[in-house]
């Protein structure tokens, strides 16, 4: 028996971007349409093990209906931008997967589907299953022909054959079309009979079979459905043929072609990878899948070097040409380099050989020459991932300084948006000998081991040959691309600006936490027990099934417009938050789940992550991650404790100094990327608010409404702030009307009047999309490159997703700079003051101090000084600066 599926790639592809929420990767890309389409075929692909596999999309917005009622879909809201432009990475996915895809010009999927259908039933022994979320296709359902319907989301299906319509709908698959034609589809803006709703189509089509029949029987009708019925017969007959699938579009229909035989694990693997799906390589064990072929396909082929193990005693041969090593590469075992182990030391030198040292020899004491060395300033060297080599082998007791150039950072400067920067990857990107991924050499996560020697030394010694051809490389781009004074005087001094940080941790009080978490405790318990009175007893607060029951069924919550998953109706934030005018219950729900994440993941994850032999946590500022250039925090994320909530900024109590009698000082650049915006753009208004210090948010709510200040109300500050934040991060109307809970046509409105009202930010857009369509890229102030290689594209969707992220990336990017250049220039400040005061932070815009009493004067000074001087502007950069005994007092 032969099986084939055929999805209906528009529905479906809808569907996972209303059901999930909008997601992206670290380029900025939204997935949750690609990822929920992806988890779709995986999971039809295990459940129904098809010999044939097909996906039809529409091909455009005109089709052969139009001819005939121009109308036709003519009330759709346009598709989303950040749905839109997932269309062809679901595309990308189906070549990823080796599954054919349909789409014709002048017809719609459902039309290529109704053909494909009628093909396949011609075929002996061929099932047929139609994967859509629209009910159109019943009409197609036959024996051999099962409609897969989506429910809520795409997690569930309801299977329709002929029997289950009957059951439904009392009609044969046949007269799906007469239903349509009666009442009609406000979603395709097909008219049918204004007044007929389904009850009362069905009660027509039960009694008279048909469309036709029903306008026959006109007459038999009374009262104003009479002359409903006989006033709009042709809208009805008109209806019926625009609801009729076509099953004859001209297809050159190859089965042999169709046949779908697997997919390729490496193709899978790269496509998973490059949309970040880590989930899903986990699940499909792809994450070991090599990334490059490492052969001299990819990059030059692997040549002999010469790899000497060294031991304590043979490490003199290393002293006698330490003149020579160019390039170390440092392997560090772990994620979290504050925890993790150091294997060993490669070192290369310049005339092609290299030498290795594992750690025990490393530590031994003849190697305090080589301590010296690595700790050397004037001891110039290159290496890759500086900041993590750093970190490693400083709590191995081995200091290191002059490693003039990294790699790793060198390569992300080049491309940011490069999701690959291994050893492996960057070798065969610049055609150096080609290297074998780490987890072929030591296995991956619990199959991690150790080989022997010999092996170990070969490896990592071709490591550091490569960081030493790279650097050459690497080095002579940054020179042509005009990126030197970015890579010198920005990111290569913040490494180690950011390592010293790190090391030195932030002091941590355990007891403050532990107290905290009581205090949450006791407040956890208050919300279940008024909980547990008002929803009629106890049950699992943290069962979304036990919610659900509780919810819907005990307290009788309307269910309408509520998705259904597995174990029930969804008890998710966003269901809970439309619930909570519905019932008292609800908003204590919401709290408790506020509070007791709080609890879990920052009180009790922080007390985890304490270092008991300094009593601070010492968070890993990653500087390779966002393509904006902004950094990130882990181990843990300090970045993303709440301080919207006074619960969660509670929890920066704990934060204190190390020192007795020193105070915690925080310094927030005001407002950052919209003074950017402002200085790019050289709008009027936007400088003018920002150079005579007003609010900037009620100055937009008056131009943008016409009125005075005092006629501001909260509610117009609040639009206001939404769209010139929105204007940074390149949101759409839908974007925005999400966030303000308005429809897209206001929201609309809503873009062009602020673009109306403020010409500058207009022009900026245009003017920066030319550019950027000239030159392939744009940048930022301070030259930090994004290159956009879909900004020419043809397809219109990845067309605009280039076109957003152009208008952004020069904003969000140089906010990134700036606060970057003031840690930069602050340590170097701290340095040259002799001050004791040390910077332990950096949260978004946020720079964080712990100083000694006597130093805040000078500190209060400086701190703003350095922030709003770190780059000159058309309008004044704004720093606030605030202190305390703990964090939380310094905001």
């Amino acid at each position: 028996m032969s099986k084939l599926i055929i999805i209906d790639g528009n529905s479906i592809a809808s569907r996972a971007f209303y059901a999930l929420p909008l997601l992206s990767n670290s380029q900025g890309l939204h997935t949750n349409a690609v990822f929920g389409f992806t988890t779709m075929l995986l999971k039809l692909l295990e459940d129904q093990k098809p010999t044939h596999f097909l996906v039809a999309f529409d091909a455009g917005k005109v089709t052969f209906r139009h001819k005939d009622y121009a109308e036709y879909k003519g009330g759709r809201l346009k598709t989303p931008p950040e749905l839109s432009e997932q269309f062809p990475l679901i595309r990308d996915m189906l070549e990823a997967f080796g599954i054919r895809k349909f789409e014709l010009e002048g017809y719609e999927a459902d039309d290529i589907i109704g053909t494909l259908t009628l093909a396949a039933a011609e075929l002996p022994g061929m099932e047929v299953m139609v994967v859509t979320g629209d009910k159109d296709m019943l009409q197609l359902a036959t024996d051999q022909v099962t409609i897969a319907l989506t429910r809520k989301g795409i997690s569930e299906m309801e299977l329709y054959g002929p029997e289950e319509i009957k059951e439904k709908y009392g009609l044969t698959p046949k007269q799906i079309i007469d239903l349509k034609g009666l009442m009609g589809d406000s979603s395709d803006n097909i008219p049918g009979i204004p007044g007929v709703g389904e009850k009362t189509a069905l009660k027509f089509l039960h009694q008279y079979g048909s469309v036709e029949e029903v306008l026959d029987h006109a007459d038999e009708l009374t009262g104003k459905m009479k002359e409903k019925v006989k006033e709009n017969a042709d809208s009805a007959r008109m209806s019926k043929e625009l609801a009729t699938i076509f099953r004859e579009v001209p297809m050159d229909l190859d089965w042999d072609t169709m046949g779908y035989t697997g997919s390729d694990a490496t193709t899978l693997a790269a496509a998973f990878r490059k949309l970040e799906f880590k989930s899903l390589l986990e699940k499909l064990d792809l994450s070991g899948t090599p990334q490059l072929e490492a052969t001299g396909e990819s990059g030059a082929a692997a040549v002999e070097l010469k790899a000497t193990v060294l031991t304590a005693e043979t490490l003199v041969e290393l002293k006698e040409v330490l003149d020579g090593i160019s390039a170390v590469h440092v392997e560090v075992y772990g994620d979290n380099p504050h925890l993790a182990s150091v294997v060993g030391a490669a070192f290369y030198h310049k005339d092609g050989f290299g030498f290795y040292a594992p750690f025990a020899v490393l530590q031994s004491a003849e190697a305090d020459f080589l301590h010296k060395w690595l700790a050397d300033p004037a001891a110039e060297k290159s290496i890759f991932d500086l900041h993590r080599a750093e970190l490693a082998l400083h709590w191995a007791g081995i200091p290191v300084a002059g490693f003039t150039f990294d790699v790793h950072l060198a390569a992300y400067l080049l491309d940011p948006t490069e999701s690959t920067l291994t050893l492996h990857a960057l070798a065969a990107k610049y055609g150096q000998p080609s290297i074998q991924e780490d987890e072929q050499i030591f296995g991956k996560g619990a199959k991690y081991h150790l080989p022997e020697e010999d092996k170990v030394a070969a490896h990592l010694c071709r490591k550091a040959a490569a960081v030493h051809g790279l650097a050459g490389r690497l080095q002579a781009e940054l020179k042509r691309l005009e990126m030197n004074k970015l890579y010198y005087e920005l990111e290569h001094p913040l490494s180690a600006v950011l390592a010293g940080m790190e090391k030195q941790g932030i002091r941590t009080d355990a007891d403050n936490l532990k107290e905290l978490g009581a205090e949450f405790s006791a407040q956890l318990q208050e919300l279940i027990e008024r909980i547990y009175e008002l929803a009629g007893g106890p049950f699992n607060l943290n069962s979304p099934k036990q919610l659900g029951e509780v919810l819907f069924e005990r307290l009788g919550l309307s269910t309408a417009g509520v998705k259904k998953n597995k174990t029930g109706f969804s008890t998710d934030a966003d269901v809970l938050e439309k619930l909570s005018s519905k019932h008292e219950v609800v908003r204590y729900i919401l709290d408790y789940r506020t509070l007791a994440k709080l609890q879990s993941t920052y009180v009790e994850g922080l007390l985890k992550e304490i270092r008991q032999s300094t009593g601070k946590i010492h968070t890993y500022f990653r500087q390779t991650i966002a393509a904006t250039g902004r950094l990130s925090s882990q181990f843990p994320n300090l970045q993303n404790i709440p301080i919207r909530l006074e619960e969660g900024r509670k929890i920066r109590k704990a934060f204190v100094p190390s020192e007795p009698g020193w105070r915690i000082l925080a310094a927030d650049y005001s407002q950052i990327e919209l003074r950017v915006l402002a200085h790019i753009s050289g709008d009027e208004k936007l400088m003018d608010a920002f150079i005579h210090n007003m609010d900037i948010h009620t100055k937009t709510a008056m131009d943008v409404f016409g009125v005075t200040a005092d006629q501001v109300t909260s509610n117009m500050r609040r639009q206001a702030k939404a769209v010139n934040f929105g204007i940074v991060y390149g949101i759409s109307s839908y974007g925005l009307s999400q966030n303000l809970d308005i429809g897209r046509i206001e929201a609309d409105r809503f873009i062009e009047t602020y673009l109306s009202t403020f010409p500058g930010v207009r022009r900026y857009m245009d003017d920066i999309i030319k550019q950027a369509k000239r030159d392939g890229y744009v940048t930022t102030l301070l030259a930090r490159r994004r290159y956009l290689p879909e900004i020419n594209a043809s397809n219109y969707n990845l067309r605009s997703f280039a076109e957003r992220t152009a208008m952004n990336t020069p904003i969000q990017g140089t906010a990134a700079d700036i606060i970057k250049l003031a840690m930069v220039r602050m340590a170097e400040r701290l340095e040259e003051e002799k001050l004791k005061s040390r910077m332990l932070l950096q949260v978004h815009d946020e720079l964080v101090f712990e100083v000694p009493e006597e130093e805040l004067p000078v500190m209060r000074k400086l701190v703003p000084e350095v922030m709003e001087s770190a780059l000159e502007l058309k309008v004044p950069l704004k720093a606030d600066v605030n202190e305390g005994e703990n964090w939380y007092e310094a905001k």
